[in-house]
């Protein structure tokens, strides 16, 4: 994040990019403070540290279970309001928080008078119980509870708080894609079960990213199944490009056997710095913003264009970061394990030389560098990779290997008995992996298109669809369409022209043949009848239709 203002200068946000002109541009988050901090706490406690608080405008907000709300005012001016917290929202320069009853709450900001301003620039939260708790807290949020140093250290950083700043907007989203929902159902969570930072959220057949919010973990991208939500900056064909000519680079300087090692920018490079020395010749440390913003796609490329290995810094172990790699790399291990390229990906906490010494002391079969360049498509991207690899399999490549229940890799299987091919399942697949007989009765499927994102499965009024996580590593086959259920066209029984199956007419026909609608032949007959010619018949019989029974 850059400051617009004095030489202000915010730990944690302020960021460089040194890359070259080539590398796609992404736009830019702007934020504006103007001075104003919330500060909720105990009267006396939230007196003592406003009268420490160096910054323009303070508010105090003292909390009780009371549904009342009360303003007063200090001798020097600071706003005093006395009410029930009941949500804490927004980021630097636009926080509010949600006041009073339950059944009638009202604005912090109205009532403190800054909401045309946008709410409260920073908030200084003494409570408890902080009012937030995600992993990653918004820029502006301070809650050092009851450690005298990290107060200290907010009370120093939060007069800089002030001024216009920028980040990067760290992600882009295509919608058409997005597998979280369908027609009200809900399937895919993934990104909104790793996003640390509260910026993600269900919205309609999709979801709502808070860019202001966001701050660039990477979690999303490299967890999304359809690549649906990527990262901006540096785009993903970018960063392979970049990582291709970088190996490439060393293998030019006698160095055929390179160890990938991922780390972040900050903490990951501030750690490395006390064992880089140590490290063998065959590591290559490799700062990226986030490690989680790489994903399988991304290390089945570096192994494609020639890395002997990749390893990953891992994150705090209980963070939804940790899960997110976790899984992924569970299922990016078993498709390299099933063609005899085992232990090529891991992800470890690098405290010290030693550990990553010794992952570099295995001994890999080799893989010739690829020369092909990726595009922005993960699906694409990551087939491409394993296809490379793949030519350089060590066993029998098996037809499929079996995966986890996470995995975003697998087929549908489809009950014909159950089936009526009333098509639901392909009107919900983001993908496209399912597909309709355009003219004739079919359900078709694509395997490399699949997400095993579950729309499908839970669309289908007959119960008929199934799915089985696998990796078929067989491209031809995977890309290929695929047959799964077919019946004979039923003609219009006037005009002959195909419009249901046989098995959705005879459903149909035993359905209701007891109602007293179709109690005689001429109904029944309707039922066999396309749209048009059915209309035609009930408007040329001149007693109509009788709905109400006499």
């Amino acid at each position: 994040m850059t400051d617009n203002s004095a030489d202000n200068s915010i730990p944690g946000l302020e960021i460089s990019f040194k890359t070259p002109q080539s590398i796609q541009s992404t736009s830019l988050v702007a934020y504006q403070s103007r001075g104003h901090c919330l500060v909720i706490a105990p009267l006396e406690r939230g007196l003592d540290v406003i009268a420490q608080l160096q910054v323009k405008a303070k508010t105090l907000l003292v909390a009780n279970t009371a549904l009342t709300i009360d303003k007063n005012a200090t001798e020097d001016g600071v706003k005093v309001i006395t009410a029930r917290p009941l949500q804490l929202t927004g980021f630097l320069g636009a926080f509010d928080c949600i006041i009073g009853d339950p059944e009638s709450p009202g604005s912090l900001a109205k009532v403190a008078g800054v909401s045309l301003l946008g709410g409260f620039d920073t908030v200084l939260d003494l409570s408890d119980t902080p009012l937030l708790s995600n992993e990653v807290l918004p820029f502006g949020y301070y809650s050092p509870g009851n450690d005298e140093e990290a107060l200290a250290a907010a009370l120093a950083e939060l007069p800089e708080m002030e001024g216009d700043f920028e980040k990067p907007k760290y992600f882009s989203y295509d919608a058409s894609i997005c597998a979280h929902s369908r027609s009200g159902i809900t399937a895919c969570t993934n990104c909104l079960d790793v996003c640390g930072t509260g910026a993600i959220t269900p919205a309609g057949d999709g979801i709502a990213i808070e860019p202001y919010l966001c701050q660039g973990c990477g979690s999303c991208t490299s967890s999304c199944p359809s690549g649906a939500v990527r990262y901006a900056y540096p785009a993903p064909a970018d960063a392979m490009a970049q990582l291709a000519a970088l190996l490439a680079e060393r293998r030019e300087q006698g160095n055929d056997k390179t160890v990938l090692f991922l780390h972040d920018a900050e903490n990951g490079a501030e750690r490395l710095k006390s064992f880089e020395d140590e490290l063998v010749p065959e590591i290559l440390p490799l700062a990226v913003e986030e490690v989680a913003s790489i994903g399988i796609d991304g290390w089945f490329s570096a192994l494609a264009y020639g890395a002997a290995a990749v390893v990953i810094d891992a994150p705090v172990d209980d963070s939804a970061m940790f899960k997110g790699l976790s899984d992924q790399l569970d299922t990016a291990n078993k498709i390299l394990d099933g063609i005899g390229h085992n232990n090529r990906l891991c992800m470890l906490p690098a405290t010290d030389a030693q550990a990553l010494n010794n992952i570099a002391g295995h001994s890999w079969p080799a893989i010739p560098p690829a020369a092909y360049k990726t595009f922005n498509d993960k699906r694409q991207t990551t087939r491409m990779a394993l296809d490379h690899v793949l030519r350089h399999a060590v066993d029998e490549t098996p037809e499929y290997v079996e995966l986890g229940s996470e995995a975003p890799f697998g087929q549908v299987q489809v009950n014909k008995d159950s089936c009526t091919l009333c098509l639901a399942c392909v009107t919900v697949c983001p993908a496209r992996a399912l597909q309709d007989g355009e003219t004739l009765p079919q359900l078709k499927f694509i395997e490399s298109s699949c997400l095993q994102c579950g729309l499908c499965e839970k669309a289908c009024p007959e119960d008929a669809i199934s799915l089985e996580t696998r990796y078929l590593y067989d491209s031809e086959n995977a890309l290929k369409p695929r047959l799964l259920n077919e019946e004979k066209p039923f003609n219009c029984v006037v005009c002959n022209t195909p419009f249901a199956t046989q098995q959705i007419i005879g459903r149909m026909q035993s359905k209701l043949s007891g109602h007293w609608m179709f109690e005689d032949e001429k109904a029944m007959r309707r039922l066999k009848m396309c749209e048009d010619c059915r209309v035609k018949d009930i408007f040329e019989n001149e007693s109509g239709i009788d709905v109400h029974r006499s």
